[in-house]
C-alpha cells in the first residue's frame, strides 16, 4: 500500500508541478511595462518566490521518485528517462539564466532591468519547464512509457526541442519589437477579435488531435491474433514461414475417437437468480444454478463437456481455468474456436494431467459473462484420494452480484448473500475450497481454528505447516485450499478489506458450528500469509539458475486514455493497450522467465492459458518454500514477480488479467509459438466479442 501512497504523491507532484511553473511561464511572457518602481520590485519577489515554490515541488518529485525506486528501478524507469530530465534541466536554466535578472530588477526596478526580463534567456527557461513539467503529468497518468524505449523516448525529446526552438524564435522576435518601443495597441475590439481566432484555431486542434487519436484506437472489426506476435521472431515466423512446419489451433484438439470416461452437459440460460437476501438479479448460468454444476473428475480420465447456448441473442464459450488442455479446447472465442451461438452446440475434450481446485467460465466477452454468473467448480482428483477419511470437502465460490450494473454486497457463497450457516461435528476433517471468481482481490480470515494450506491453483503444498494470524491473499480467478480439524468452537471464513491502512469485517461469509448457530468475532489479520516461503523445498525441472532461453517483462500501468474509440481508464503493459501490447513468441522446448511489475493502482491477477509457471522471486526474495506453481500469479500494486514456464503445450494461449474489466480495456496479449496459425478471428464484424 506504502508504494500506492508515493505513486498519488508522485502524480500530484507533477500536477502541482505543471500548473505552477505554467502560471511562471505565463506571467513571464508578458509584455514588459514599467509603472512604478514599488509595483516592479512586488513583481520581482512574487516571480523569484514562485521559482523558489517551483524547485520545492521539483524536489517533492525527486523525493517521490526516489521512493518508487526503491521497489525497483522498473517503477521510475520511465521517470528517470524522460519526466525529470526534462524539469530538472529547465528549472536549472531558471536558476543559471533567468533569476539573475529578476534579482537586478528588484534591486533596480528599473525600465531596462524590466527588458532584461523579457528576453530569451529569461523567458523560454520558464517555458520549457513548464513544457517539461506537463510532459511528466501526461506520461504519469495519460501516455505512460514503461519500460521506457528508444523510439518514444527520442520521439519525446525530439518534439520537445522542436517546441523549444519555435518559443526561443518567437520570444527572441517579441523582444525585439519590445525593445524597440513596442508595436501600435490595437483596439479592444481587434484585440477580442484576435483572441477569439487564437482560441478557436487551438480548440480546433486540441478537438481535431483528440479525435485523431480517438480514431487511432477503434479496434478494428475481424482481427488475427497471429498478426500480433512480436518477442524475437518476425510475424512471419509466428505464422510458420520461418519455423518450417506449421499447425493449425484447430488440429489442436483432444482425443476424438476414444470413448470418454466421464460426460457431462452444460446448459448456458438466461434467467432471474433470487439470492439468499431475497434479492433478484438477472443472471445467465449453467444449468439454472449457482455456480454451475460441480464437475468432479479423476486425473487422467477422458472427459467430455457438451455446452448448449439457450441465452438469446448472446454467443458464449468455455474455458477450462488452470487446466492445461490441448490448445483447441481451450473455450477461448476468436482464438481458439468460434463462440457457441444461440441454440448451438460445442463439444470439449481433454484428459487433465493435474489434480486439484479448478473452475470453468466463458471466455467470451467474459468481463460481463462471468460477472453475470456462467462459471462453475472444476475438481480434479488424484487416482487415489488425497483426503482423510470422513472429510467434508466444501467448495466456496465467492462472487459479486450486479443489480442494474451496480455491484450487490456483500459478495455471495453460491447464492448465500447473507452469513453462510452450516453444521459441522467437532472433530471432523474440513477441507475448504476457496475459489475467488471476481476480478478484485479477496482477503480472508479464518478464526477459530489453525488452519493448513494444502493446495494452491490446484497444486499441492509439500509438508505444509499450521497458520493462523494470517490473512489469505486471493487474486481473481486464484484458488487456495485450506484444512483443519473442526474444533469444539465455531469457526468462521469471513472476507476483509482494505480502506487506506484500515481493515474492514465484510458482512456475510461463512460460519460453521456443531449445530450451525452460534458466533465468534472476526479476527483482523493484518499480515498476509506468504506461499513464496511455505512449505519445504523440493526438486523441480527448472530454477532461478537455470538457463533461460527467452526473457519477457511486462510494467502495468493505469492510464487515461482512449481505447476503442471510448475516453476510459485503459490497462496497459509496457506502455501498450491490446492489440499493441507485447505478445510473446516462442518455440516448443523454450524454457521463458518472466518478471511482471505492477506500477498501476490496482493488483493484476496475470493468468496464462495452457501452461502452470513456476514461481522464482517475489520483490526480489528468492521463493525458497515448497514449489509454488500457479496459473494466476496476482501482482499485486508495487510487486515484481519472477516465474518460468516451459513452453511444453503448442498453440496460441491468452495471456491476460483475470480481473477482466482490465483485460477488456486493454490488458491482455497472447504466447505463440512459431508454426501455430488460427482459422479463427476476433471482432465486432464476427461472432468472437473481446473481452
Amino acid at each position: 500500500m506504502l508504494f500506492e501512497s508515493y505513486l498519488n504523491y508522485d502524480i500530484e507532484a507533477a500536477l502541482f508541478l505543471t500548473l505552477l511553473w505554467g502560471t511562471s511561464a505565463v506571467l513571464v511572457a508578458r509584455r514588459p511595462h514599467h509603472r512604478s518602481d514599488r509595483r516592479g520590485r512586488r513583481r520581482a519577489t512574487f516571480m523569484l518566490v514562485l521559482v523558489a515554490l517551483g524547485w520545492l515541488l521539483v524536489a517533492g518529485r525527486l523525493a517521490t521518485t526516489a521512493l518508487m525506486g526503491s521497489y525497483g528501478y522498473l517503477f521510475v524507469a520511465d521517470r528517470v528517462a524522460v519526466a525529470l530530465p526534462l524539469v530538472v534541466l529547465p528549472a536549472l536554466a531558471v536558476l543559471v539564466l533567468a533569476v539573475p535578472r529578476w534579482r537586478a530588477h528588484r534591486r533596480n526596478p528599473s525600465a531596462e532591468t524590466r527588458l532584461a526580463t523579457f528576453a530569451p534567456q529569461a523567458v523560454v527557461p520558464f517555458q520549457a519547464t513548464a513544457l517539461g513539467a506537463l510532459t511528466g503529468f501526461v506520461t504519469a497518468i495519460m501516455v505512460t512509457m514503461g519500460p521506457p524505449q528508444l523510439v518514444p523516448i527520442l520521439t519525446v525529446y525530439v518534439s520537445f526541442l522542436a517546441i523549444l526552438v519555435g518559443l526561443w524564435l518567437w520570444q527572441q522576435y517579441r523582444y525585439r519589437v519590445a525593445a524597440n518601443g513596442g508595436p501600435v495597441r490595437r483596439s479592444r475590439p481587434v484585440r477580442a477579435l484576435r483572441a477569439v481566432a487564437v482560441v478557436a484555431v487551438v480548440g480546433l486542434v486540441l478537438v481535431g488531435g483528440l479525435s485523431w487519436a480517438a480514431n487511432e484506437t477503434v479496434l478494428p472489426g475481424r482481427m488475427n491474433m497471429t498478426d500480433h506476435a512480436h518477442g524475437g521472431v518476425s510475424a512471419a515466423g509466428a505464422h510458420g514461414h520461418s519455423a518450417g512446419r506449421t499447425v493449425s489451433v484447430a488440429d489442436l484438439t483432444g482425443p476424438r475417437s476414444e470413448t470418454p470416461d466421464r460426460r457431462f452437459t452444460l446448459v448456458a440460460e438466461a434467467t432471474k437468480l433470487r439470492l439468499a437476501s431475497g434479492r433478484e438479479v438477472d443472471a445467465w448460468l449453467f444449468n439454472g444454478q449457482s455456480p454451475g454444476p460441480e464437475l468432479r473428475v479423476k486425473r487422467g480420465e477422458l472427459i467430455e463437456v457438451t455446452v448448449h447456448n439457450k441465452v438469446p441473442d448472446t454467443n458464449v464459450s468455455v474455458h477450462w481455468h488452470g487446466v492445461d488442455v490441448p490448445n483447441a479446447e481451450d473455450g477461448v472465442a476468436g482464438v481458439t474456436q468460434d463462440a457457441i451461438k444461440p441454440g448451438g452446440t460445442h463439444v470439449y475434450r481433454f484428459r487433465p494431467d493435474e489434480v486439484g481446485t479448478h473452475w470453468y467460465h466463458s471466455h467470451q466477452q467474459s468481463s460481463v459473462q462471468v460477472k453475470k454468473g456462467l462459471f462453475g467448480p472444476l475438481i480434479i482428483e488424484p487416482e487415489q484420494s488425497d483426503l482423510a477419511p470422513g472429510t467434508q470437502d466444501l467448495i466456496v465460490s465467492t462472487h459479486t452480484w450486479y443489480s442494474d450494473e451496480l455491484p450487490l454486497e456483500p459478495p455471495a457463497i453460491g447464492t448465500v448473500d447473507q452469513l453462510d450457516r452450516r453444521r459441522m461435528a467437532p472433530g471432523t476433517p474440513v477441507r475448504l475450497r476457496l475459489i475467488n471468481t471476481d476480478g478484485s482481490t479477496h482477503r480472508y480470515s479464518l478464526t477459530g481454528t489453525p488452519f493448513r494450506v494444502v493446495a494452491i491453483d490446484g497444486n499441492p503444498i509439500n509438508q505444509p505447516t499450521d497458520v493462523s494470524g494470517e490473512q489469505v491473499v486471493i487474486g481473481g480467478g486464484g484458488r487456495y485450499d485450506l484444512e483443519f480439524t473442526m474444533p469444539a468452537q465455531p469457526v468462521r471464513l469471513t472476507e476483509l478489506r482494505r480502506y487506506g491502512s484500515e481493515l474492514r469485517v465484510v458482512d456475510g461469509g461463512l460460519l460453521l458450528s456443531a449445530d450451525g448457530t452460534g458466533d465468534v468475532q472476526p479476527d483482523k489479520p493484518t499480515e498476509a500469509f506468504d506461499p513464496t516461503t511455505y512449505g519445504s523445498a523440493m526438486p523441480t525441472p527448472f530454477g532461478r539458475d537455470s538457463t533461460f532461453t527467452k526473457t519477457h517483462s511486462l510494467v502495468f500501468d493505469n492510464e487515461l486514455w482512449f481505447y476503442d474509440g471510448r475516453f476510459t481508464v485503459v490497462w496497459a503493459s509496457n506502455g501498450m493497450a491490446f492489440p499493441k501490447a507485447p505478445s510473446l513468441t516462442v518455440r516448443e522446448g523454450d524454457l521463458v522467465k518472466v518478471r511482471f511489475a505492477n506500477r498501476s493502482h490496482f493488483d493484476h491477477p496475470m493468468h496464462l492459458h495452457g501452461h502452470h509457471v513456476l514461481v522464482l522471486s517475489r520483490n526480489g526474495k528468492p521463493a525458497t518454500g515448497s514449489p509454488l506453481w500457479l496459473d494466476t500469479v496476482n501482482v499485486e500494486v508495487g510487486e515484481i514477480w519472477e516465474v518460468a514456464f516451459k513452453a511444453d503445450n503448442p498453440g496460441l494461449w491468452m495471456d491476460h488479467c483475470h480481473n477482466l474489466d482490465h483485460a477488456a480495456a486493454g490488458m491482455m496479449s497472447h504466447v505463440v509459438y512459431e508454426g501455430v496459425t488460427t482459422p479463427y478471428e476476433v471482432g465486432h464484424d464476427t461472432p468472437n466479442e473481446l473481452e
